[in-house]
């Protein structure tokens, strides 16, 4: 099993998002010893911002249905995966803006996704799973945006159907337990180890 662990953690080894991610790696590996795992650290990756002109390059390619250029290989990876992880932080209501970067360039027409004769989009992803994981200092309680938009474009855009999600949140406010949320957090990811 390929599982594609998109790493948008912008704290490195001080994430504590990043520590509920590896925990259910960890988890993951143990209860499925042939997985694979393929990580996306995007806060290391230089990912250029969607713009006219890559755009008009892109679909260049896309009538040409050409899709060699490299400007496609995290499409590619992506559509190979059979679980995708994501870990962001909750970050001004929804995650980063560099995921939301990521994203867009992984939705391709013809490749992540095809249309059909009625206009409606069929992914092509291999993925029926994905995990998402986050932390947040306050509560998220029904904001939770990030989420909800990755679930949106994942399943109509991308196919996935399965949707598995952990917090730890308020885990900053004062007279939280932190540690304690951070292990509820674990526990909901070990049990979704079980769920896949």
């Amino acid at each position: 099993m390929i599982v594609l662990f998109v790493n948008a953690c912008l704290r490195g080894e001080k994430s504590r998002t990043l520590a509920l991610c590896c925990h259910y790696l960890k988890e993951l590996k143990a209860a499925k010893p042939d997985t694979e795992i393929e990580e996306i650290n995007l806060e290391e990756m230089e990912i250029e911002v969607q713009s006219g002109s890559l755009i008009e390059m892109r679909d260049g390619f896309l009538r040409a249905q050409d899709f060699s250029d490299p400007m496609f290989d995290l499409a590619k990876q992506l559509i190979a995966a059979d679980h995708i992880v994501i870990g962001a932080p909750y970050w001004d209501l929804s995650f980063p803006a560099r995921l939301k970067v990521y994203l867009e360039r992984c939705s391709v027409d013809k490749l992540t996704f095809v249309y059909d004769e009625k206009g409606m989009p069929h992914g092509q992803c291999r993925a029926k799973d994905l995990t998402y994981i986050t932390t947040a200092g306050g509560y998220i309680g029904d904001m939770n945006f990030g989420f909800d938009y990755v679930k949106g474009l994942c399943s109509y855009l991308f196919g996935v159907k399965n949707f598995h999600f952990a917090a730890a949140d308020g885990i900053d406010i004062i007279g939280v337990d932190a540690e304690a949320k951070m292990e509820e957090a674990k526990a909901r990811l070990t049990e979704i180890v079980k769920e896949i």
